[in-house]
């Protein structure tokens, strides 16, 4: 009988291992050859799941470490798909790079046995849209090939329009704007009251003074009440931000306050940090130093004190556009001194205040921080290794 207990609890420690182990492993991908994998397809009727990547990409990186080892990712991917993923820049990831018109990384095939297009999506996600995805793919009602299919057959229905446009979004841009501009083009006001109408201004309203921009803003408390007060607000926030870039382009101060002027008031503490940037690039593209110091100086002491991704932007965006003026790369130095001090582990930081050193002569502190910035990048992608060595390298030659 204890024979027969301590065999079960071996047998049970083993189950837990192996389980354990499948947790760590995540999405398994094959590494056979293309055509391997379209035989196993063929056999199992199972599509492919392809991930397009390459050695430089972040967003790539990003997946691997944080959504393909999700567990729910990695059960619903492997018991419906054969996984695969090949890098585009090496052995047959050229020709098929080619061969479906991959154009960004990451890019997610999803293909037959015949290697026919299924479905297709781009970009970093979290775990539950890449899950999405995967579902869209098995769809037929849903999947890419579909929606062109239905789109090359003529069918110009608001429907498919919007689903096709949604697709395109990401993967060809220039097409996405011909499809959306016909789905606005056959939109009604009344559509636009609608969760339909709701999807195509949440995706394709980008200026206050557009179509689908002016009916939301002159109907924003309709949208507040029907829909998600969050997504209403981001929708927003980019129309007005979209403004503002234009009142600073035109270098219209008055204008410029006028709409500013509710952030810089607001006790959203995210629309403070908005206001603060857009306030520091309107006399940044200026290139008023006086006040971009005035600014940036308030907004160090206040609400970016504590936000080094803000402060390292705004550093970089001086960096490019001062041309020279030193007051401005001084308090660019400020800027990035104080994101270094925030998050001195950020490879951005320390390269952000290696160049501003290099720039300002001062050798010593600019390889200091490049040198820190090099061993930083050692845990990023291939390119970025190759930009740190490269500033790195040139900082040791400065005189």
């Amino acid at each position: 009988m204890k024979k027969l207990f301590l065999l079960n609890v071996l047998i049970l420690s083993i189950g837990i291992a192996v389980s354990a182990q499948e947790k760590e492993k995540g999405i398994v991908f094959r590494d056979d050859a293309f055509a391997t994998v379209l035989k196993e397809s063929a056999r199992t009727g199972k599509l492919v799941f392809i991930d397009c990547y390459t050695s430089w990409c972040a967003p790539c990186k990003w997946m691997e470490k944080n959504v393909f080892v999700n567990d729910t990712a990695a059960v619903y991917y492997n018991a419906k798909f054969i996984n695969y993923k090949i890098d585009m820049e090496k052995g047959e990831g050229p020709e098929l790079r080619k061969r479906y018109g991959v154009q960004v990384f990451p890019t997610y095939l999803f293909i037959n046995a015949k290697g026919e297009l299924v479905h297709k999506a781009t970009s970093r996600m979290e775990a539950l849209a890449f899950v999405e995805e995967g579902k869209k793919a098995l769809d037929p009602s849903r999947s890419f090939a579909a929606m062109e299919k239905a789109f090359n057959s003529g069918n110009r229905s608001k429907e498919v329009l919007l689903a096709y446009a949604l697709a395109l979004q990401k993967t060809d841009r220039y097409k996405a704007d011909t499809v959306s501009g016909m789905l606005i083009a056959k939109l009604t006001d009344s559509d636009l009251q609608t969760p339909l109408g709701w999807q195509a201004i949440e995706a394709f309203a980008w200026e206050e003074e557009g179509r689908l921009g002016k009916y939301f803003m002159d109907h924003l408390g309709n949208y507040t009440k029907q829909f998600n007060p969050e997504a209403v607000k981001k929708v927003q926030e980019r129309l007005q931000s979209s403004t503002l870039y234009t009142l600073i382009r035109k270098k219209d101060s008055t204008a410029f306050y006028a709409r500013l002027n509710p952030w810089l008031q607001s006790s959203d503490v995210g629309l403070q940090k908005k206001a603060a940037m857009m306030e520091a690039e309107f006399y940044l593209t200026a290139g008023n130093a006086k006040d971009f110091v005035r600014v940036t100086n308030r907004a160090l002491e206040g609400v970016m004190q504590n936000d080094d991704m803000g402060l390292g932007f705004l550093a970089r965006r001086c960096q490019y556009l001062a041309a020279g003026n030193h007051d401005m790369l001084h308090q660019a130095y400020k800027l990035a001194k104080r994101a270094v001090v925030i998050a001195p582990k950020e490879y951005s930081n320390q390269a952000t205040l290696a160049k501003i050193c290099q720039e300002l002569g001062n050798k010593q502190e600019a390889l200091e921080a490049a040198e820190a910035a090099y061993k930083l990048s050692l845990l990023e992608t291939s390119k970025i290794q190759k930009i740190a060595q490269k500033e790195l390298d040139e900082i040791k030659a400065m005189k």
